[in-house]
């Protein structure tokens, strides 16, 4: 292959492979009723991004998970009409919900080894994808000394290109019963003590864009140099 060809399909792998630029979502700091774990379930910000398959969400925060790492992490989705809006309407039956209607949940905790799962509700709620077994998802989660990040594959969520879909993010501890000590989209804090049900009011909301004209306009040209070439 011409170096000239390798070089534009080379340039269009880079642009194909790149991250979107990400979206910025910011919480007010000290917004929670506990300082319990030195900031971990206190929200900063949250980056969201995607490739050609994932969305990735980076949940800054004000402590460390890595050395403090109790925490748990989870994003509640919006995607279609409907959902679930009981008090408990969660894929971990949590006391969260989202006024809207969620329709897929992801719960993660960063002790015992990382883990991801995501539930989807069609009348009930049901487990579909986990870092510890089967994975269609592609979940995935990884952490550093001030965020952790959480990625999967956004058709598991029935998105494509072009969609808008509304979320919330949420900080909570470790007891089944724990709600939602931080929201991302609520600037005040959501609740009062460990147990007390929070319905998201507020969401937030992402578009995932078309791919890039430009990197589809140079895997065309290459596709058509490579075939003159094979041609001639």
């Amino acid at each position: 292959m011409p170096k000239s060809v390798l070089s534009l399909v080379t340039g269009a792998a880079v642009l194909f492979s790149v991250n979107a630029k990400a979206v910025t979502y910011t919480d007010p700091a000290g917004d929670v009723f506990t300082g319990a774990g030195g900031g971990i379930l206190d929200i900063l910000s949250v980056e969201v991004t995607h490739n050609l398959t994932d969305l990735i969400f980076k949940i800054n925060l004000a402590g460390n998970p890595v050395a403090t790492d109790w925490g748990k992490y989870m994003i509640g989705f919006d995607t279609v009409p409907g959902g679930d809006t009981s008090a408990n309407g969660n894929g971990w039956v949590r006391p969260i919900s989202l006024s809207t209607g969620m329709d897929y949940w992801v719960g993660s905790w960063v002790d015992s080894g990382n883990g991801v799962e995501l539930y989807n509700f069609s009348g009930s709620w049901s487990l579909t994808s986990a870092t510890y077994g089967v994975n269609p998802a592609n979940l995935s989660l990884t952490k550093d000394s001030s965020s952790v990040t959480i990625s999967l594959n956004f058709a598991a969520l029935g998105l494509g290109y072009g969609s808008t879909f509304n979320f919330d993010v949420y900080t909570s501890g470790g007891g089944p019963t724990d709600s939602a000590v931080d929201s991302l989209a609520n600037p005040l804090q959501s609740i009062s003590d460990w147990s007390g049900p929070y319905a998201s009011p507020l969401s937030v909301s992402y578009t995932i864009p078309e791919p890039s004209s430009v990197a589809l306009g140079a895997v065309g040209l290459a596709s058509l140099l490579i075939f003159r070439r094979r041609k001639a």
